[in-house]
């Protein structure tokens, strides 16, 4: 197992091989979180946008990321990702599809009707792997905002100051012990969670003792030598209050544990006992999203320094427990390890600035942390930097790395990852001392809590029962296998045949979706026409996500606080105004029809061949003429859309009849015949039909190309995103290569990537460029 070898690097680091019930120890550490990790199996889902405003009628393009939650893998766990698209006012759903999963990732779009109301939405995606009962929290989601035109000089609202404070501190390790000198970190929100910068005063007593101040988000730490026999509290001077904040209580002996440096290679802990405690062994596990990756062990007499490698250690927040000679846990700590190893994204353009309808040309080159090229899948979009919400704060770095693997909202996350932050490193350690060893996702406890085994509470598998449309409710029914075929309005798909089991059950799997891919899956009952059987079909999917997702707590990162409530301008002015298509609807040219799809026009049109009314013309093409309703004699069928005449008031003359010879008619009408109109449930019952909605269908996004005669068409070209495509792949050598067209669009533009490796290295970088009107 990959924690064994892992283990001995450690061991062998620190001190000699030592007893076999050393080993057993050991073993029984890794295991215990290695089996509450592996029954829950997961997936974890990212979704990435090609701009974060839009206006309405517009196309709404995305990247659904879907990786297993340990590894960060691409996942082919599973198949459907569903989407929905949210008014947060409201909670109103205002789209919902299915999408396909394809080897981890969705290429999607939605169009954003102009009915829409002005406001904030959610687009959230749920797949059988990742939306669960437990844990209540919820990531998979992405905050846009939707304008009916879009304001160039957008006003940013000052956050309102907050007099509420919540002031807490958390002992490093857990403990504060008498005698041992310990970090204690603390953190500042209002009640809307925000941060607040504190300064304040450590009291022995009534004598102060340290005077601090937060050094990040809120965030700060102080170290200090506690006396069991004295009290300690603390008073902020800044901002001002007469409000005692009491901190942890210190306990008279017991173990401490410091982290004493991070580096590239090594964690280097230091763990210090109180005077008077036996010497015994201790154990130090460090494990990251439930795989355990080192155990160390040494013999504690009053101080031990232990040091693990992390060669092998994947980016991300480690759990890191000491435990006594018994395997019992007396002190824990997050520790964030090996922030450098990600995707470094390059990116190169032939120019700094373009003129309108200029072609840009990009080149894209991925490494790893090494300098090595790397195969990676990226999602590119570049867009009019008007359309970009300076207050969200996710990407996919911030999503996989810090936002799932916390418990709570984190304000502004991305600062850890840039690296022109230089004190990133010790802000992100202050992040992972307030949060509490619990609020880790991966915790031994939090995984006990969700039980022994993953149970997915939405299926991608749609279950159908074939059944007796009047069974004999005196004489059980025996159903037996049925045949059924799959097929959808695209007839070079194929069709695929099946058998029910000899209850009448049978199963629709993703794959019957994919055929019914941009329309509807239609299911065949193939049986006799007597006794007639019919089909009971129907998807909660959705309805057990709206079920689900009213339990849950959104978790979505916290922007960053403005400093004032300046305005934001596109660096360039003149935009027009644009005139935008409406969302086409093609209907039929005979007025009043229209179908979903070719397959259900199909059976209209078999419906209409076969006549299956009573409706017919007499010799003399009276239609339904009443004199003839019951005369065996010459009748034809009426064509729809051909003129007849109706006639009432008809009588046999004197000498004729009942079948032939002369009559007369009161009133005659000319009337354009028509079949009686059948509903699509109506048409799919007549023919013993079901359908389904498949994948909702792709679609290409538009790339403008200009030469030197379309160049100077004078048709405006108001396109604000330029380039958007999910789904690049780097060469062997790391790179890709991009063209791609300006519009008239005057303005300052913006590229975002964001990318994947095959090994779950995460990338994420941007870049910008200006476009000028050619005078």
């Amino acid at each position: 197992m990959k924690f064994l070898h892992l283990f001995l690097l450690s061991w062998i680091l620190i001190l000699p091989i030592g007893a076999q019930n050393n080993s057993v120890v050991t073993d029984q550490l890794a295991e215990q979180i290695h089996s509450v990790s592996k029954n829950n199996a997961a997936d974890l889902v990212y979704l990435q946008t090609n701009k974060s405003i839009y206006e309405t009628e517009e196309d709404l393009w995305f990247k659904g990321y879907v990786l297993d939650a340990q590894s960060f893998i691409p996942s082919n766990r599973s198949k459907t990702l569903f989407v929905q698209l949210v008014e947060d006012a409201s909670d109103k759903v205002v789209w919902q599809k299915k999408y396909e999963i394809e080897n981890g990732f969705v290429n999607g779009h939605l169009f954003l009707e102009s009915t829409l109301i002005e406001g904030n939405y959610t687009l959230s995606a749920y797949s059988s792997y990742s939306f669960t009962k437990e844990p209540r929290e919820f990531y998979a989601l992405k905050k846009i905002k939707v304008v009916q035109t879009i304001n160039q000089n957008p006003t940013v609202v000052s956050v309102e100051k907050d007099s509420i404070i919540h002031f807490t501190s958390f002992p490093e390790g857990g403990q504060l012990v008498s005698g041992i000198n310990s970090n204690l970190a603390f953190k500042a929100v209002n009640s809307k969670g925000l941060p607040v910068t504190v300064s304040g005063t450590l009291f022995e007593n009534t004598t102060p003792l340290i005077h601090f101040k937060s050094s990040h988000a809120g965030m700060g730490l102080l170290t200090f030598t506690p006396d069991n026999s004295k009290k300690y509290h603390i008073q902020l001077s800044e901002p001002t209050s007469d409000k005692i904040y009491a901190i942890a209580p210190v306990a008279s002996s017991g173990k401490v544990l410091r982290l004493l440096s991070n580096t590239k290679e090594i964690l280097t802990f230091k763990i210090t006992q109180s005077d008077g405690l036996k010497e015994e062994r201790v154990y130090l596990r460090l494990q990251i999203r439930g795989i355990v990756y080192s155990i160390a062990t040494g013999l504690l007499k009053k101080e031990l320094t232990i040091k693990i490698p992390l060669k092998e250690v994947p980016q991300g927040i480690a759990e890191v427990t000491l435990f006594n000679e018994n395997a019992l846990p007396i002190a824990e700590r997050l520790v964030y390890v090996n922030q450098e190893q990600q995707l470094t994204i390059q990116t190169e353009l032939d120019k700094s600035s373009y003129t309108t309808r200029e072609k840009a040309k990009l080149k894209i080159k991925v490494t790893d942390q090494n300098g090595h090229p790397i195969v990676a899948h990226l999602g590119l979009s570049i867009y009019d930097g008007i359309y970009q919400n300076k207050q969200d704060v996710k990407n996919i770095q911030t999503h996989y790395l810090l936002s799932t693997q916390l418990k709570g909202n984190i304000y502004n996350p991305v600062y850890y990852f840039n690296e022109q932050n230089k004190n990133r490193n010790q802000a992100l350690d202050l992040l992972m001392l307030t949060q509490g060893w619990r609020s880790y996702v991966w915790n031994e406890a939090n995984l006990k809590e969700l039980g022994t085994a993953f149970k997915p509470i939405i299926l991608e598998e749609i279950k159908g029962k074939v059944r007796l449309q009047n069974p004999d409710k005196k004489v059980t029914t025996v159903i037996k296998e049925k045949g059924i075929t799959v097929f959808s309005a695209d007839e070079s798909k194929g069709s695929d045949f099946m058998l029910t089991d000899t209850t009448g059950v049978f199963t629709i799997i993703p794959n019957d979706l994919k055929k019914g891919e941009g329309g509807y899956t239609y299911i065949k009952l193939m049986t006799p026409p007597k006794p007639k059987y019919t089909m009971n079909i129907k998807e909660f999917s959705f309805e057990t996500i709206d079920n689900k997702r009213i339990t849950k707590t959104l978790l979505y990162p916290l922007a960053e606080i403005e400093k004032s409530n300046t305005k934001v301008v596109s660096p360039f002015i003149g935009r027009e105004s644009i005139n935008k298509l409406k969302e086409v609807t093609i209907i039929s040219k005979k007025k009043g029809i229209l179908f979903r799809d070719k397959y259900i026009g199909k059976l209209d049109s078999l419906y209409k061949a076969q006549n299956p009314t009573a409706d017919f013309l007499c010799h003399e093409n009276i239609l339904n003429c009443e004199l003839h309703q019951g005369c065996p004699g010459d009748r034809k069928r009426p064509i729809e859309g051909e003129k007849y005449t109706t006639c009432d008031g008809c009588k046999w003359l004197k000498g004729s009849g009942p079948c032939g010879g002369c009559f007369i008619c009161g009133h005659c009408n000319e009337i354009t015949y028509h079949y009686p109109k059948l509903t699509e449930t109506q048409l799919l019952e007549m023919f013993n039909i079901a359908m389904i909605e498949g994948y909702y269908g792709k679609k290409v996004f538009y790339e403008a190309m200009y030469d030197e005669v379309t160049i100077t068409d004078s048709t405006p070209d108001y396109r604000n995103t330029l380039f958007w495509k999910p789904d690049i792949i780097t060469d062997t050598n790391g790179e890709a290569n991009i063209e791609f067209y300006c519009s008239d669009i005057n303005s300052l533009f913006l590229g975002n990537i964001e990318s994947v490796s095959g090994e779950g290295l995460l990338g994420f970088d941007n870049f910008e460029f200006r476009v000028k009107k050619d005078r």
